[in-house]
């Protein structure tokens, strides 16, 4: 299953947009695997986690086409991780199913011809923000419906089963955003941004799970620890909670995502530091057969 990285940067990116500190300086000079953008990802070539704003530039960029993608989960609102304005463009009337091409193309819809509908999945808060993003526009004239989910219950949606499971960060209207669980072709995965340590609910959930690898967020480097992210500490201690309980089918894969240019180094000099762990920080466009 191919597994790319279409942003692994926190919400002010790498470098931050109006910062000129060491880090962000270095990274600017450096280029390349130092610059990230908001953190998403695209798998199983028809599955997407989060949709921040930087997603469809990233996509272009490493080749990835998004147009027929048909699942998206949400992990929380914030707009780094959800930008509803991106599915406005997925509108077209629906007195346009009786037109021919050539009428659609005169009426100048933003979307010309049928595309599979996308069901999202996300919280109560994901789904008040999207209503909101999207203003006057229908669900059906964007090819789309949206999914409030629950913690811990498992979902199937075409062809993949994933189980949410409460964070450790505060969305847009003080609850609490989502990790999963994922499941498809054979091959499954943890994706845990945004979140610090987990809650005792999520961690029983995890210890029952198996996985492939596990994609994770450590956003604030040495910093001290943190409620709402993890640092450098917090998540080498959540990998070892990982292998006590034995969730990797083999050996350890964890993947660092979703990094702070404030807290920690760009890619060159942060990726010498994880020698000898079980770790590979992750970078925009690298891509991952699961």
């Amino acid at each position: 299953m191919e597994f790319t990285f279409l942003g692994t940067a926190a919400a002010e990116g790498y470098p931050g947009l109006w910062c000129r500190c060491p880090y962000c300086q270095r990274a600017r000079q450096l280029g390349g695997r130092n610059l990230r953008k908001t953190s998403s990802v695209h798998f199983a070539d028809h599955c997407l986690i989060d949709m921040g704003p930087d997603t469809f530039s990233q996509a272009e960029k490493f080749g990835v086409d998004l147009i027929d993608t048909d699942l998206l989960l949400v992990t929380h609102a914030h707009e780094d991780h959800f930008y509803p304005q991106h599915l406005v463009w997925r509108q077209r009337a629906l007195k346009a199913a009786g037109e021919t091409p050539q009428q659609r193309f005169e009426n100048g819809y933003p979307r010309q011809q049928d595309i599979p509908a996308l069901h999202i999945f996300g919280s109560e808060c994901v789904g008040k923000y999207l209503k909101q993003g999207l203003g006057d526009l229908t669900f059906e004239e964007a090819a789309l419906d949206f999914t409030q989910v629950v913690p811990y219950r498992r979902y199937e949606c075409k062809g993949v089963t994933f189980i949410p499971m409460t964070a450790s960060h505060i969305d847009k209207d003080g609850s609490f955003g989502m990790i999963y669980y994922v499941s498809t072709r054979g091959r499954s995965f943890l994706y845990a941004t945004d979140s610090g340590p987990y809650c005792q609910e999520t961690r029983d959930c995890i210890a029952g799970l198996k996985v492939d690898a596990v994609i994770m967020e450590e956003t604030f480097g040495k910093a001290q620890k943190g409620k709402y992210h993890q640092t450098w500490d917090s998540a080498m201690e959540e990998i070892d909670f990982f292998r006590e309980k034995g969730i990797f089918k083999g050996q350890p894969r964890v993947f660092w995502t979703h990094i702070s240019p404030h807290k920690n180094p760009p890619y060159d000099d942060m990726v010498g530091m994880l020698k000898g762990t079980p770790v590979t920080l992750a970078y925009d466009g690298l891509r991952l057969d699961l």
